[in-house]
This record gives C-alpha cells, sequence and structure tokens, in this order.
C-alpha cells in the first residue's frame, strides 16, 4: 500500500493524526501518478490545505506540466488567494495542453466576481480551442443570459437541447422557453413547452411553464402546471398570485378565491392576493369576506392605494360613508388621487354635507371630465345648488357630446336654453 493510499485511508477512518507525517511520506516516495491522484481526492475530500501541499510539490518537480498549476491555481482562487491564483493561471502559455482548463478556471473565477465581459472574453478563447465543447457552450449561454443578450443566448441554448435536455442540474429546455419569453416571443416559448412536456419536470421549470401559459391566455394549461408546483411544494408562494390570476381570466371567482386565501395562508404579506381574493368576493356578494381581506390588506401595507380604493368602493357600494371617508382623512393632498375624490363626493353628497362634496367634485373634474358616469353624478349634484346654472350648462354640454342619446340629460340641457 503506497503512503498516498495509507493517508486516505487514515482520513476516510477519521484518523487525523498521522496526516502530516503521511502526506510528508508520500511526497518523498510516492509516484508521481500517485501523486496527482493523492491531490485530486483530497481535494474532493474538502482537505484543500493537504491537496496544495501535493500540488506544489507536483508543480516544483513537473514545471512543464501546466496543469499542476492549473488544480493548485483553483483551489488558490477558492480560498481567497486571489493573486496567486490569477498568476498561475497566467502563466500557463497558449501552446500548452493546459491552457483550455486554464481559460476556463478564469472565466468561472471572473464570472463569479462579477466581470462578465472578461469572463465573457475567456470563454470565447476557450470555444475557440474546442468547439464542440458543450461546458463551454452552456457557459456562454448563461452569461450572454445574464448580461441580457438573449438572442446569443438562445441560439446556444437551442444547440445543446438538441443532444440534450439539461446540463448538470440544469433545465435546458426551461432555458430556452424562458429565454423566448424574454425576447417577447410568448407563442414560441408556448409552443416549446408544449412539444417538452415530458421533461418540464423539476418545480421551477413548472412554475416558469405556468408564467409563459398565462402570458399566452392558455389558462388551463397555466393552471396544471401551477397546481403541480404546489402539489410539489405547497408553500411556492409565487405560484398562488398567478394561479389566481388564471382562474380569474376563467370567471372562476370560487378558485380564485381559493387560491388567494391559500396563498395569504403561506405568505400574508402579497398585497397581489388582498386585492384578487376581495375582488372574487365581491363577485360572489360576500362582502364580508372582501372587506376583511382588504382591511388585512392595508394592514399589511397601508400605503397600497389599489386596496384602499377597492375599499372605497366597496363601502360605497355598502353605504358605509363615514368609513369611505375615514380612509382618506390622514392623507396629504398631494396623496389622495382623482378617484378618491369622486368617491369621497359621493359620500359627502349622501351624507348631506354639500359644502364637502361640492369641492371633491371639482378637484375630481380635470381628471374626469371626459367621464359619462361621473359627468352625470356631478351635473345631478350641482342641479341642485343654487347659483350653479352655468356649471351645470357647461357639464351638459361636454355630457352629451359623449352620450347624445341621453334624452333626459337633452331635456335637462333644453331648460337652460
Amino acid at each position: 500500500m503506497t503512503y498516498s493510499e495509507q493517508l486516505l485511508d487514515a482520513i476516510e477512518n477519521h484518523d487525523f493524526s498521522q496526516e502530516k507525517i503521511l502526506l510528508k511520506q508520500a511526497l518523498d516516495n510516492d509516484e508521481p501518478e500517485v501523486l496527482a491522484s493523492l491531490a485530486e481526492n483530497l481535494t474532493n475530500y474538502g482537505f484543500t490545505n493537504l491537496s496544495k501541499e501535493v500540488y506544489r510539490a507536483l508543480v516544483v518537480r513537473f514545471p512543464k506540466e501546466d496543469l499542476f498549476k492549473v488544480y493548485l491555481a483553483e483551489i488558490l482562487l477558492n480560498d481567497g488567494n486571489d493573486d496567486d491564483g490569477l498568476s498561475l493561471l497566467y502563466d500557463v502559455p497558449e501552446d500548452s495542453a493546459a491552457y483550455l482548463d486554464s481559460l476556463l478556471v478564469q472565466a468561472d473565477y471572473y464570472q463569479t466576481n462579477g466581470f462578465i465581459e472578461t469572463a465573457k472574453n475567456k470563454l470565447m478563447k476557450a470555444l475557440q480551442l474546442a468547439p464542440n465543447e458543450d461546458a463551454i457552450k452552456f457557459g456562454l449561454a448563461e452569461l450572454d443570459y445574464m448580461s441580457g443578450e438573449y438572442e446569443q443566448a438562445l441560439a446556444l441554448y437551442q444547440d445543446l437541447v438538441e443532444s440534450q435536455k439539461t446540463f448538470g442540474e440544469v433545465n435546458l429546455v426551461q432555458r430556452e422557453f424562458q429565454t423566448m419569453a424574454k425576447l417577447g416571443r410568448y407563442e414560441d416559448a408556448a409552443e416549446v413547452i408544449r412539444n417538452n412536456s415530458s421533461a418540464i419536470l423539476d418545480i421551477d421549470s413548472k412554475y416558469q411553464a405556468g408564467l409563459v401559459m398565462l402570458a399566452v391566455n392558455d389558462d388551463d394549461q397555466a393552471i396544471k402546471y401551477l397546481d403541480e408546483v404546489i402539489d410539489q411544494s405547497p408553500d411556492y408562494v409565487n405560484a398562488y398570485p398567478l394561479l389566481a390570476q388564471a382562474y380569474q381570466h376563467k370567471h372562476d371567482d370560487d378558485q380564485v378565491l381559493r387560491s388567494a386565501q391559500a396563498g395569504l395562508a403561506y405568505n400574508e404579506l402579497d398585497e397581489t392576493l388582498y386585492s384578487l381574493g376581495a375582488k372574487a368576493a365581491a363577485n360572489l356578494n360576500d362582502l364580508t369576506t372582501a372587506e376583511d381581506l382588504l382591511k388585512k390588506g392595508l394592514e399589511i401595507a397601508p400605503e397600497n392605494s389599489d386596496l384602499r380604493m377597492q375599499l372605497s368602493n366597496l363601502y360605497l357600494h355598502e353605504n358605509k360613508n363615514e368609513e369611505n371617508l375615514s380612509l382618506f382623512k390622514d392623507l396629504e393632498d398631494d396623496e389622495i388621487e382623482p378617484q378618491a375624490h369622486w368617491n369621497m363626493a359621493l359620500s359627502y353628497e349622501e351624507l348631506d354635507n354639500r359644502e364637502k362634496a361640492r369641492g371633491e367634485f371639482l378637484l375630481a373634474y380635470p381628471d374626469f371630465k371626459n367621464n359619462s358616469d361621473f359627468l352625470k353624478q356631478m351635473i345631478i349634484f350641482f342641479n341642485n345648488e343654487a347659483g350653479s346654472q352655468t356649471v351645470v350648462k357647461q357639464l351638459l354640454q361636454n355630457y352629451l357630446k359623449l352620450v347624445p342619446e341621453d334624452d333626459e340629460m337633452q331635456d335637462l340641457y333644453n331648460q337652460y336654453l
């Protein structure tokens, strides 16, 4: 048994008392091939301090065997010894058999440290040396995707996917249709999904497939993939809003509400689910649930104006005018949107606070002067206000341009002629 084998046996048996002695004996007595195997095994076991000593000894004994420099450099870079690691890599000449390996380690280093263009340049050189090497194509595709060069990435992914559906742990089919989606080619992405359904196995691929199918309005397929995601991992919180949207497209309010409530059980911070769930509950005439969802949503996100407006509209429907007005009482003037002024005008009118109602109608008017519903409500209000004949006449003119067939409003306008 060689000293290298004895050292590895000791490590496997968790006996570290003799490791330094056995290592020295291995370096002094074992053949180079055995030492090279020892260094590789030590690295795999995580004993990089020992493997560095072996590689350093091999570099000294075989200075022209550049592969040892590459292996040592990779360990040094992983240990944060960048200068020494890069020096070894750049010491490998272009005519060396290890030059390709050196380029790949350099590319990995620069990518890890955020130097994407430099990493890409290294891989382009590597591809020239080994144009059929899939690992290089995949690395380039990932860099192109990362830097937004989606056309170039897609060409590489499509080349790879012709011979394999995965590369390592990466689903190439997902990469292909996801890159198409990034390019806005949703129909093409959906076609890839339909043609490769058996290859879409991992949970992230299913989620992305659901997202694409939702984008092309194939709601049934979107629901299929998103249901599989949730069945596989119920706490995959991003799937629930998409599932609720798919059911919303199908006008299935029961399932929208169920999806929203299920998603909120795992992520109570999802503002979209409060909104979708409340709309579905309101459509089902379950106004209590709708109100509860919107109130909870605003507790989580008090600055969410969409949730506030949904609740305001619900309060108007329920004739809860005091509650409606309270939604906006603590807001600054510049935080109140036009729809809120309209809603407040209606509540003040119902509460017979005509002065406040008048002011809110006037604040909302610039944004809704071409909205026939708003104009009609404003006309009815101001028609009962003393001294408002000129205003009502102007409002009627604007309204009748939009709804000339409204005989009632036409008759009212005729009274002002």
